[in-house]
């Protein structure tokens, strides 16, 4: 980073949400509440086709202890950090590709857990899709290349994509977990 302090204008941003278009919204809000524990805060139908979902980790403390009623998530979603907000709009014809079919501006977004091979043993039990296990690199040529915009340069220059390889995964990437929504988007589990 940079050693000079952020432009004062900037005091008290905070990055509340990420936002995904989804195929089912039914089949996202099911697996995130499912596989990662994030809770609905609500479901609204903005249209007959467009449905706009918020889910959220408790935020009454980290360890788990603070729980929160719904209500209460709601009332503070705008103060909250690390909620996600599920679009579907009800179109057979839509084409949407995940990042690890096709790079585009979306790679991926981390998950802070606990205990990362206890995690991927869970995964592994829920049948969720595992596109690199903790301790295994990941080879440059398909969806986690495709992930991190490098699909293209295994084939391009192998030599560039060990060296890439290497760097993302000697270090703390090799004890990482990325798994898959079902949406195919990636989860950098660590």
């Amino acid at each position: 980073g940079s050693d000079a302090p952020a432009d004062a204008a900037t005091l008290g941003y905070s990055l509340n949400h990420f936002s995904l278009n989804v195929k089912d919204i039914g089949r996202s809000i099911a697996w995130y509440s499912s596989v990662l524990g994030l809770r609905l805060i609500f479901n609204f139908r903005a249209t007959e086709k467009l449905s706009i979902a918020y889910m959220a980790h408790s935020h009454g403390g980290k360890n788990g202890t603070g729980y929160q009623t719904v209500r209460e998530l709601n009332r503070q979603k705008n103060n909250m950090e690390g909620l996600l907000e599920l679009v579907h709009y009800d179109d057979p014809e839509a084409d949407l590709v995940p990042s690890t079919a096709r790079a585009n501006t979306f790679s991926h977004y981390g998950l802070i857990v606990p205990d990362v091979p206890a995690a991927q043993e869970r995964f592994e039990r829920l049948g969720v899709t595992i596109l690199k296990k903790a301790g295994v690199s990941a080879e440059l040529k398909g969806p986690v290349a495709e992930a991190f915009g490098l699909g293209r340069v295994f084939e391009a220059d192998p030599d560039e994509a060990k060296r890439i390889e290497q760097a993302l995964f000697s270090t703390g990437g090799l004890d990482f977990v990325m798994i898959a929504d079902p949406d195919g988007n990636m989860i950098e589990v660590q």
